[in-house]
């Protein structure tokens, strides 16, 4: 039996490690995480300028004037607006480096995968494009072209599809000249899918995929059941030891995520009510389960070991670090914590998804608060200066804590009959001897 369940979590491990390597998941993932100072600093700005404070917004005007918000206004709008772009750009890129069967510069897939986006983005009176078309909402149109024109020119490039020079010629030249006939043949692709989609009743590319593909899933990510899921494998898998959270929240529904928080953004930046109640923030919103389940064993475990481990993993726990006592209590391969680790945060998500919807507790704004700022500061970030925020962020901590304990007492209780039993075995072998 024993057996069995090692080649069960071998093959799992095995499958795992196969998805998050394999070339098109990294280049998504990295591409995503690149884009992340951008909506700090975004974020950043967009708090500054819209502090909910009335003596604040006074006390800054009286010392740089009026005016001084559309300035950081501006600023959000740079990082956040060009969202759509700058995933391209940095998927297209990471993808392309890691083609180490081909010679060549990703510099050219790159920039071929930003003009083909631009090409098939429609065109307000033949000359304008939408900054809509350019921002976060057309995440998942980058993705689709970041991965599919390198994957071409890769192709064309392999089978020597290209415009080849003497070696006389200088390698800058050359690799110009090479780009050639790629470039013109994934042009040509790109004219004939821009044909396609205009015999449909979809505007783009952009209102193509966003209708039948982006909608269905930001409804999936975006719902309490389908978000409690995702936050279900995400800590499961922690409990294998595994960075759940770089493969379902930062991976899978990464896209989907920063979409509604785009749009929970562009809301309050106008003073609109706010769409979404689940954004790209909620994760850590309902974060801290780790925090408490340390807490717990400082208070109920008679173990010692356990105890110590616990002490020294609640500072960095307090500031969202949770790794220290994932891989050191531990969490992961853990029966008792692994559990308590993977259901916390699915009631953490329901609790948290009606609360708000009750409107007992304010939605997020799409502020991208630094994740490692402590609770209940970054609950009151978040949501744009309410204090409903922090509270909630208080109390659930409370819940987790008492969801904590009966995990954590199964825990110690096996802990210290393991040891028992170990004493007691050694005892007999001294004895023997």
């Amino acid at each position: 039996m024993t057996n069995n369940k090692g080649s069960f979590t071998d093959r799992l491990m095995d499958a795992i490690e196969a998805f998050t390597t394999e070339r098109h998941v990294v280049a998504v993932k990295n591409g995503m995480m690149t884009f992340v100072p951008f909506t700090v600093v975004g974020a950043i700005s967009l708090l500054i300028a819209a502090f909910p404070s009335q003596a604040y917004t006074n006390f800054v005007t009286s010392i740089f004037g009026e005016g001084w918000q559309g300035t950081l206004y501006d600023l959000n709008n740079g990082m956040m607006n060009l969202g759509g772009i700058l995933c391209l750009i940095f998927i297209a890129y990471n993808l392309s480096i890691q083609f180490t069967d081909v010679k060549m510069s990703p510099i050219y897939p790159t920039g071929i995968a930003f003009g083909v986006y631009v090409y098939l983005t429609h065109l307000i009176d033949g000359s304008t494009i939408s900054m809509g078309k350019f921002g976060s909402g057309s995440v998942i149109v980058a993705i689709f072209v970041g991965l599919c024109v390198p994957e071409l020119y890769r192709f064309l490039v392999k089978h020597n599809i290209t415009i080849k020079l003497p070696s006389a010629v200088p390698p800058m030249v050359a690799e110009s000249f090479a780009a050639v006939l790629p470039l013109a043949i994934i042009m040509v692709c790109a004219c004939v899918l821009k044909k396609i989609i205009g015999l449909t009743s979809y505007e783009d590319i952009h209102v193509f995929i966003n209708t039948v593909i982006a909608l269905p899933l930001k409804g999936l990510v975006g719902s309490w059941w389908g978000f409690a899921i995702l936050e279900f494998i995400q800590f499961a898998l922690w409990g294998f030891g595994i960075h759940g959270t770089n493969i379902i929240m930062s991976g899978l529904a990464g896209p989907m995520l920063l979409m509604l928080s785009d749009e929970n953004r562009i809301a309050w930046q106008n003073g609109l009510p706010l769409p979404n109640i689940i954004t790209n923030e909620f994760i850590m919103f309902i974060t801290n389960t780790g925090l408490m389940i340390a807490i717990a064993c400082i208070v109920f475990c008679k173990n010692e070991g356990i105890k110590s481990v616990a002490k020294a993993g609640v500072i960095p726990a307090w500031f969202c670090i949770h790794e220290p006592l994932v891989f050191g209590l531990p969490i992961a391969f853990n029966p008792y914590l692994g559990a308590a680790y993977a259901i916390m945060p699915v009631v953490g998500t329901i609790t948290t998804y009606f609360v708000v919807k009750m409107g007992l507790v304010a939605r997020l704004t799409g502020a991208a608060v630094p994740w490692t700022t402590p609770i209940p500061l970054l609950g009151y970030l978040q949501t744009g200066g309410h204090i409903s925020g922090a509270v909630w962020q208080l109390i659930l901590n409370v819940i987790y804590f008492f969801l904590a304990i009966p995990f954590v007492k199964a825990y110690d209780n096996a802990k210290n009959k393991e040891e028992a039993e170990a004493a007691a075995a050694a005892e007999a072998e001294a004895e023997n001897e």
